[in-house]
């Protein structure tokens, strides 16, 4: 009985080890097929580029076919945004830059 013992315990112990180093293989393989890397020149951009964008964006806002209220108002929080940066405005002020700019002015 003990001679039977030994060998299937030492049977048992190797195939759970080459099972377990099985499956860390194969995990790791499904997890690389699954993995998706994004090119560089993807559509996302950093919040600090898409404050770049939008500084230039609203440089371009034609102040002469604006009313004089929205003019002051557009000067105000562009030297707000040079000042202290995009940061500084409030969810409300970008919405009001983004409504001056051309495209959605139908220009």
């Amino acid at each position: 009985m003990m001679s039977f013992l030994f060998p299937a315990l030492a049977v048992l112990v190797t195939g759970g080890i080459a099972a377990r180093v099985w499956y860390r293989r194969w995990r790791a393989r499904k997890i690389a097929e699954n993995r998706r890397v994004e090119a560089p020149n993807s559509h996302y951009s950093s919040a600090g580029v898409q404050s770049q964008v939008d500084r230039e964006r609203w440089g371009g806002i034609n102040l002469r076919t604006l009313h004089p209220l929205n003019r002051e108002e557009v000067l105000r929080l562009l030297s707000m945004v040079d000042e202290d940066g995009v940061k500084a405005l409030s969810a409300r002020d970008r919405l009001f830059l983004d409504n001056m700019t051309l495209p959605r002015m139908g220009v």
